[in-house]
């Protein structure tokens, strides 16, 4: 992905977020030390690289769009790294949030961003009512009950298994990880009448690519790089794909998903998806 392009999402999302949170009281404060700090932001780009396919989707709703699903990331992230879960103390090159603030401003801040990235889309202005409702639809069902949360719930049940198969871990990442990146893919498509089931396939493809290089990156770089702190899954007695198909197994793993979904990209019939091909690439090679 060409660094402009992430740059110039990176800026249109961090002023929505800004203006959303506001600054009035402690709560807005914990949210905004977590959902402001510098990071990635690559389901905010996969949006706007969805949404370049797109012409019925306002760039203001984009926007929106982008900003909801960061929201929801970093809630997901906040609640991920509390003692009870992960128990990780470093997020995103800064203490987390419960380290900061304490574990129940922590949590309070998770729940409030969770809901402001359903408030943000109801508010916005260039969507019509059934837009609005189908986005908080796509959205509440990557990140709830047989989404996001059932996977970062398997994902702490099967911890100090040794007999976790590499199945059972697809279908952890799938959910715990995939989900909000699909939605994100998805979310770019508001307004379109497409099939949606082919964009639903590249990004499984790109999502679990995605993981995998996440584990990659655990045991091969250092902390300043990843912003979080190293050898995480190990502390926590979590079987990762390095365990299970080793180094090279793991980087040939992302290689073939990444090489099926682009080949599912090519047989969409839809212009402006030069943006989604260079993202694709971009997760397998990115350093953090």
């Amino acid at each position: 992905m060409h660094p402009e392009f992430l740059s110039q999402v990176k800026e249109l999302v961090i002023n929505k977020i800004r203006v959303s949170i506001g600054k009035s009281n402690l709560i807005e404060e914990v949210m905004s030390y977590s959902a402001l700090a510098e990071s990635k932001m690559i389901r905010a780009g996969l949006v706007f690289a969805s949404s370049r396919t797109n012409k019925n989707l306002h760039e203001e709703s984009v926007i929106t769009l982008a900003t909801a699903v960061e929201l929801m990331h970093t809630y997901s992230l906040i609640h991920d790294d509390l003692p009870c879960m992960d128990d990780d103390d470093l997020r995103r090159n800064q203490p987390s949030s419960h380290i900061k603030y304490g574990e129940a401003n922590a949590v309070l801040a998770g729940d409030a961003l969770q809901a402001l990235a359903y408030e943000i889309i109801s508010n916005d202005l260039k969507m019509n009512s059934d837009e609005k409702v189908k986005s908080i639809k796509i959205l509440s069902k990557a990140c709830g009950k047989n989404g996001m949360v059932y996977g970062q719930y398997l994902d702490i049940q099967n911890e100090s298994k040794e007999d976790i198969n590499l199945e059972m871990l697809d279908k952890i990442n799938n959910l715990k990880t995939g989900k909000l990146i699909e939605c994100s893919v998805i979310l770019g498509q508001i307004g379109n009448n497409i099939e949606s089931d082919l964009f639903k396939e590249f990004s499984s493809h790109i999502g679990l690519a995605f993981q995998i290089t996440d584990d990659i990156l655990d045991v091969t770089q250092t902390e300043g790089v990843l912003g979080k702190n190293k050898n995480s899954d190990i502390k926590n007695n979590k079987i990762t794909y390095i365990d299970i198909l080793g180094l090279d197994g793991a980087k040939e793993k992302a290689r073939k998903l990444t090489k099926l979904s682009l080949n599912v990209l090519k047989n969409i019939d839809i212009s402006g998806k030069d943006k989604l091909k260079n993202i694709t690439k971009y997760l397998i090679s990115r350093q953090n």
